[in-house]
């Protein structure tokens, strides 16, 4: 999270004053997208630093990063034995084969990923310290922002300053539709913190699996703008985040559909699902 804030305000902010420059308006807050992992991150981030955030969008993200296994509390360099199974598990992950199977689990939509994007991602973990890293990414214990936070993902979700968006693949093993629920849930006891401005919305999107900006580069792209242009927190939470509910990606439809958290059916095993992760 420390590396973020630098890059936002090393980088994002001045270079966004010098294209502003001669306006009567200045740049001060940026909007993140977070898919995955990063929509964890995400979280996180604007928990910590509510002056730097705009708003936060989440693509799909996930509620739990870090294992906190025993013996190491993940801050490099790497003890021995650690080192060296992050490093078997690290080359048995980036494995070709490994990755089209994470591909096919995560992708709804087979042909929207391919051999070049396999490699592509392989090239990505070409680099030095990639085995130490993944060490300790198993290592390390869940994020914290502060004591009054507590460690918990949903915890931070109740203190967000800003408005958040939730977009969704609706096709989703792992990070489904029924954890956006709890987000929403979570989202909505903001009220009961003085944050009644605060402004949430869920949009989700079928036939997408866990990457909507990838699977459905198209339909987020729509409603991303649609979010961004509505500065305004009353237009905000009262306009329409896509001008149509149908959206055509090179390998079929995408049909939005916008939902409040009451409108969401679980199963028991999604209930059983959120309420142990």
């Amino acid at each position: 999270i420390d590396q973020i804030v630098d890059f936002i305000e090393q980088v994002i902010l001045p270079q966004q004053e010098e294209e502003e420059s001669g306006s009567t308006t200045r740049t001060k807050k940026v909007h993140i997208v977070g898919n995955s992992v990063g929509g964890h991150l995400a979280v996180f981030l604007a928990a910590k630093r509510p002056d730097l955030i705009q708003s936060v969008v989440l693509l799909n993200a996930t509620p739990v990063w870090g294992l906190n296994l025993p013996g190491w509390s993940g801050r490099l360099p790497a003890p021995w034995l650690p080192k060296r199974i992050g490093r078997y598990l690290f080359d048995q992950i980036r494995d070709l084969g490994t990755i089209e199977q994470y591909l096919q689990a995560a992708y709804h939509n087979q042909q929207a990923f391919d051999p070049p994007l396999m490699q592509h991602i392989r090239n990505c973990t070409e680099g030095t310290g990639g085995h130490a890293a993944f060490a300790s990414i198993l290592w390390s214990p869940p994020i914290t922002v502060s004591e009054e936070c507590g460690r918990k993902f949903y915890d931070a979700l109740t203190e967000l300053k800003c408005d958040v968006l939730l977009l969704f693949g609706r096709e989703d093993p792992w990070c489904t539709v029924a954890f956006a629920k709890r987000m929403l849930e979570q989202l909505e006891l903001r009220n009961n913190h003085n944050h009644d401005d605060n402004i949430h919305r869920f949009v989700q999107c079928s036939n997408v699996g866990h990457c909507p900006n990838h699977e459905a580069p198209t339909a987020t792209a729509h409603i991303l703008k649609h979010w961004l242009q509505s500065e305004r927190r009353r237009r905000r939470r009262q306009m329409p985040l896509f001008a149509r509910d149908r959206i055509s990606e090179r390998w079929g439809d995408t049909h939005l559909q916008e939902l409040k958290s009451q409108d969401i059916a679980l199963g028991w095993i999604d209930r059983l699902a959120v309420t142990f992760v």
